[in-house]
């Protein structure tokens, strides 16, 4: 049945829900809203998720979601706009985006460099695109042969993967997921039916929600941080505009595909890695980019040249696609930014991982189409508005925090219509800062709210029908060996790193 999938039916049923002008107009505003919030620093992909997911809830959950996965692209480009014009990224996957972008601008090529963030960011969005295109769908038909025992070794596995990928320690990594770990126990046991952790709220016995987890950690943490810091950047100021900057741009782009295309593969497969994301892409792109260049251009890197910002934004927006491979085949994110898609997915009604291809195929091609458009669009707002974009890093932050805080606040009561759930967003909001000042990661958090209940369900459904035999976590298939050696070889390279 799964092949069907693969065949232009399923395409041409994505493309009829693209053909509606609604869809196309969701496309265009969460493209732009993505870009504008991006564009804010301390706004990351995740936060423009998070925020706007409560607010999708009255629509249709196509509309809504093609809304989410535009603006989830967008926000991902807007982070660039910041570091180029002001230094200061506008979200984690960022950083390098700092280092060449800034200095160009120093030396007046500000337009230039934003040009090139623009094309390169667009493009290499498209690539990721098709790479979701083609291999998702047999990913996901491969998928369909994971049992409870494999589900519970892919949890595993992902939860080990989180410190080798993100580069934290390993501690403060295992930590931070076995508390997530924790969190996904509260509500129900799923095969006992005994309330855990519920402290009398019956609200809670379905489970804390994970949107509204994911509101407190992600959106008003952030809001505390910026109250407790102050703003990022002060001051006003202008970015002089050129056409003719814009074809040098084009220009030097297209001289350089050896660059693009390396910077692009590497934001796949890193973006396709559970908890990696944009921030990791970043830093192995850009150190690539520099490890095969000549020593007399090597030696330049970080001082404003062109190459750097081709290397750094070229691998941040491929990992859209890249992220969204694990996140739809298997219902295992790739970042944080897809650990809120993946709430919103569920929030909407689909059922993310293994068989979401089969049952929403038209929903999930729609999604998946959707990043093409949203990627050129993402060229079309890079190069005409970029200059605009930047000026709103200056927006004071006594602005920000109310409006952010009393939409995260609202957003979080949205999600179930409980009160209970105004508590719980304040209380993550504050783990969440805790989280930040101590440097403990967050998306490891998110992962174990996310993989106990997967790991859970696999564990005590493969116990149970396998007549309590441990054999079939070690020899049920090829595919339990191949995800044991896995496991294996994650926990030695965290070993050795850490």
């Amino acid at each position: 049945m799964i092949d069907a999938l693969l065949f232009p039916a399923s395409i041409e049923a994505g493309l009829s829900i693209l053909a509606d002008p609604y869809v196309l107009f969701a496309i265009f505003l969460g493209t732009a809203v993505g870009v504008v919030f991006g564009a804010i620093p301390g706004f990351s992909a995740t936060m423009t998720i998070v925020l706007f997911t409560p607010i999708t809830i009255p629509f249709e959950s196509t509309l809504a979601l093609i809304f989410l996965v535009s603006a989830y692209g967008g926000a991902v480009y807007g982070g660039s706009i910041p570091a180029i014009l002001i230094n200061t990224p506008g979200a984690p996957g960022s950083v390098v985006t700092c280092w060449d972008g800034y200095e160009l601008t120093k030396q007046g090529r500000a337009v230039y460099a934003l040009a090139v963030s623009a094309i390169v960011s667009g493009l290499a969005g498209v690539v990721a695109a098709a790479f979701l295109l083609v291999f998702a769908p047999p990913i996901s038909e491969f998928a369909l042969n994971f049992g409870p025992p494999e589900m519970f070794l892919l949890a595993v596995f992902a939860l080990t993967i989180i410190p080798a990928a993100k580069g934290a320690s390993l501690t403060k990594a295992l930590l931070a997921g076995l508390f997530g770990l924790l969190i996904g126990t509260i509500g129900n046991d799923p095969q006992l039916s005994q309330s855990r952790a519920t402290f009398g709220q019956t609200t809670l016995l379905e489970g804390v929600d994970f949107v509204v987890v994911l509101i407190g950690l992600f959106v008003l943490a952030e809001v505390f941080r910026l109250a407790y810091r102050g703003p990022a950047v002060t001051g006003g100021e202008n970015v002089e505009g050129g056409t003719s900057e814009v074809y040098e741009a084009a220009r030097a782009v297209a001289s350089r595909p050896v660059e693009f295309v390396r910077g692009t593969l590497i934001g796949t497969f890193v973006g396709s890695l559970p908890g990696a994301g944009a921030d990791v892409a970043n830093f192995v792109s850009y150190n690539e980019a520099k490890r095969w260049a000549n020593d007399e251009l090597s030696d330049r890197f970080g001082t404003g040249i062109i190459e750097g910002v081709i290397a750094a934004d070229s691998s941040n927006n491929a990992t859209q696609g890249g992220a969204l491979i694990p996140t739809l085949t298997l219902g295992i994110p790739g970042s944080g930014s897809t650990a809120a898609l993946l709430g919103a997915i569920a929030l909407h009604g689909l059922n993310p991982g293994p068989g979401l291809f089969d049952s929403s195929s038209d929903i999930v091609y729609a999604m998946i189409l959707s990043l093409f458009i949203g990627n050129v669009l993402i060229l079309i707002y890079g190069l005409t508005g970029s200059q605009y974009f930047g000026k709103l890093a200056y927006i004071p932050i006594r602005y920000i925090i109310p409006a952010v805080a009393v939409l995260s606040i609202v957003g979080g009561f949205a999600v179930r219509n409980a009160p209970v759930d105004l508590y719980i967003v304040l209380i993550f909001g504050l783990v969440g800062l805790l989280f930040i000042k101590y440097d403990y990661p967050l998306v490891s958090l998110v992962l174990g709210v996310i993989l106990g209940d997967i790991a859970e369900n696999g564990f005590v459904t493969g116990w149970l029908l396998t007549g309590e035999s441990a054999r079939a976590f070690l020899f049920n298939s090829y595919i339990t060996i191949g995800l044991l050696l896995l496991i294996a070889l994650s926990l030695l390279v965290t070993v050795i790193k850490d």
